[in-house]
């Protein structure tokens, strides 16, 4: 990593240095998309689009997997948090503050000594609080700066593998992921993965950032190239009911703890998520960033939904 090619992803008003490719909705599969911006909160041209079946928001062209492996890899936590070779201290701490609030969440969900994994796990926290609170917590992380300092604090209990790579049998009573699918691709091959590796009656916990909540505030100023999909509660209720997972609890919008189980009307999922987006985009991006940034200095309340 240098200086020259952490450049290529900041410098304004030129394209994220990839190539990709026009996909189909990473979650409904529908092929029409209706265009929502062509740059991002950097300044940088990032084509965001709809999909017109489900509403969810995603970059296409779509990086391609190994594009977004080296981006993972060599560069994103430096991009995004300044981490060459450790975590911040103050990331640790929110994120601490953060794991504590979802093992809450968790409580008289799961049998004691539960078997859990965190898929995308970070620098290790929730695994910690987890072993804290009596379970067998396990986990793994594809990125190096983050997994190194996990495995030094949790030694075998973490691995630093890409989901693709894992091989776990039926063997955990909960599978975690926070803020990690937003950043992938295909979601529903990782969220299948997921499904094979819970025993019966397992649970599995998704969070992603709510794209309904962030987009009404910031408009593009909400959109970057680490997030190349934008969920909103329906939309990932959908990509769970496709794996044959059902809500069991909904902590916040898009952060739901889900139970295995058959949803039988997955189209009232999908027009949800349609319907939240299309009420998000009657409204400009460009006149939501623009509010937001007049609210900074207190010339205007913000953008409403």
């Amino acid at each position: 990593m240098n200086i020259f090619s952490i450049a290529r992803y900041m410098l304004p008003m030129t394209r994220y240095p990839y190539s990709g490719g026009v996909v189909p909705c990473p979650v409904c599969g529908e092929r029409s998309f209706a265009p929502v911006a062509g740059i991002d909160r950097r300044l940088k041209r990032l084509p965001t689009v709809m999909c017109n079946r489900c509403g969810l928001f995603y970059t296409n062209p779509m990086p391609t997997e190994s594009e977004l492996g080296t981006y993972y890899e060599k560069y994103y936590r430096f991009d995004y948090q300044l981490a060459s070779t450790k975590p911040k201290q103050k990331h640790i701490l929110k994120r601490q503050r953060e794991a504590l609030g979802r093992v809450q969440q968790l409580q008289g969900l799961l049998p004691d000594g539960a078997r859990t994994l965190d898929f995308g796990a970070g620098s290790g926290e929730f695994i910690t609080m987890m072993l804290e609170k009596g379970y067998d917590a396990h986990g793994f992380e594809p990125g190096e700066t983050y997994a190194t300092h996990a495995i030094e604090q949790l030694g075998a209990r973490m691995r630093q593998i890409g989901w693709q790579e894992a091989d776990f049998g039926p063997e955990f009573d909960l599978v975690t992921s926070f803020h990690v699918f937003e950043h992938l691709s295909t979601p529903l091959p990782a969220l299948q993965r997921i499904a094979r590796w819970l025993k019966p009656g397992g649970k599995v916990y998704l969070e992603v950032p709510d794209t309904a909540e962030w987009f009404a505030r910031k408009g593009f100023g909400s959109l970057h190239f680490a997030h190349v999909l934008g969920f909103n509660q329906g939309n990932l209720t959908l990509a769970a009911a496709k794996v044959g997972l059902r809500p069991l609890k909904v902590v916040s919008p898009t952060g739901i703890i889900f139970e295995q189980g058959a949803v039988e009307d997955q189209d009232a999922h999908a027009a949800s998520g349609l319907a939240t987006s299309r009420q998000l985009t009657a409204i400009g991006p460009a006149s939501r960033y623009l509010t937001h940034q007049l609210s900074k200095f207190g010339l205007s309340g913000g953008a409403k939904a």
